[in-house]
């Protein structure tokens, strides 16, 4: 988990860190105040302190954030999925709270938003979105014009279309905020997974984006790094089990940094996915690495992408 350049005690970063994942995979649930401080075992007052504390957000704006940008990548990906059920389907109790989240946050309606070109959702992400850790991020290279990407970005190899049979990953969570951050997560996740002997030549590390920089500031991008599991294992120290799904996924293959990664999903997305008579099914991208990314450089890596889909 990424702390905001002061101290937190390692006890409280295990909480938050318990609470966020549970966040993730809870969204549009039950994510309320009283529900997160008996989980972190706090009282309300002493949760919501270090919650805000570590993450610069209060519990609830951490939460409507999160549901306010998943909606906005719905909005974009699935332009004719009606935006009540947009709402609904993002945690908004109803159509009416939803609009106005939306416009507060983002100055602008809903409909309005699904119009607007790549450059012009931009400068709304930068004037909403002012980090303190932007000069941390600068590695990462905005998408100014998303319709210039669609048109020039090609990618190396044809991707292809196949069947992935449910698994486990146990994995920990951290953000963009700098080009390290990657690499230093795995390394954690292994020093807590050698000591229980769940390391062997045979162990697949995987990368899982939950958001992207192009509508989420880089030091609030949620990215996990996981290792397949081959037993059963009790989740501790800020490490979570998910459930990799079974489904159709496309499968394209690369080498390159953040930004090669970015643009091959706006690539692939507007000029492979749809062409092939499929769409996206979850908003969650995942990648395969040949090998461990605690020991190679992230832009060194082969790496699968994994992309959920379904017929149209």
């Amino acid at each position: 988990m990424h702390i905001h350049n002061h101290f937190i005690k390692p006890e409280y970063q295990q909480v938050v860190m318990k609470v966020q994942n549970y966040i993730n995979v809870t969204l549009t649930g039950d994510v309320s105040l009283k529900t997160l401080s008996e989980l972190a075992n706090y009282s309300p007052f002493h949760f919501q302190k270090i919650f805000t504390e570590a993450v610069l957000e209060t519990p609830k704006q951490y939460v409507i954030r999160l549901r306010l940008e998943r909606a906005a990548h719905f909005i974009k990906i699935f332009p004719y999925l009606p935006i009540n059920e947009i709402a609904s389907g993002c945690g908004f109790s109803s159509n009416s709270v939803f609009s106005r989240a939306f416009k507060n946050y983002y100055g602008i309606s809903a409909d309005n938003y699904r119009k607007l070109p790549g450059n012009m959702m931009q400068e709304i992400k930068k004037k909403r979105n002012r980090s303190p850790n932007e000069q941390e991020a600068q590695w990462i290279t905005p998408v100014s014009d998303i319709q210039e990407k669609i048109d020039s970005v090609k990618i190396s190899s044809e991707p292809v279309i196949s069947t992935m049979y449910s698994f486990k990953i146990a994995a920990i969570q951290t953000t963009l905020s700098h080009r390290e951050n990657i690499s230093f997560a795995f390394k954690s996740l292994i020093q807590w997974a050698v000591p229980q002997q769940l390391i062997s030549p045979a162990t697949r590390f995987f990368g899982i984006w939950l958001d992207i920089p192009y509508l989420t500031p880089p030091d609030k991008c949620r990215y996990l790094c996981g290792i397949e599991l081959s037993s059963e294992v009790k989740p501790n120290k800020g490490i979570v089990i998910l459930t990799f799904n079974k489904g159709l996924y496309l499968n394209y293959k690369m080498t390159g940094d953040i930004n090669d990664t970015l643009n091959s999903l706006i690539a692939l997305n507007h000029n492979y996915i749809d062409s092939m008579g499929y769409s996206i099914s979850e908003m969650i991208c995942y990648e395969h690495f040949e090998v461990s990314p605690a020991n190679e450089l992230y832009e060194k890596i082969n790496r699968s992408l994994l992309i959920p889909i379904r017929k149209q």
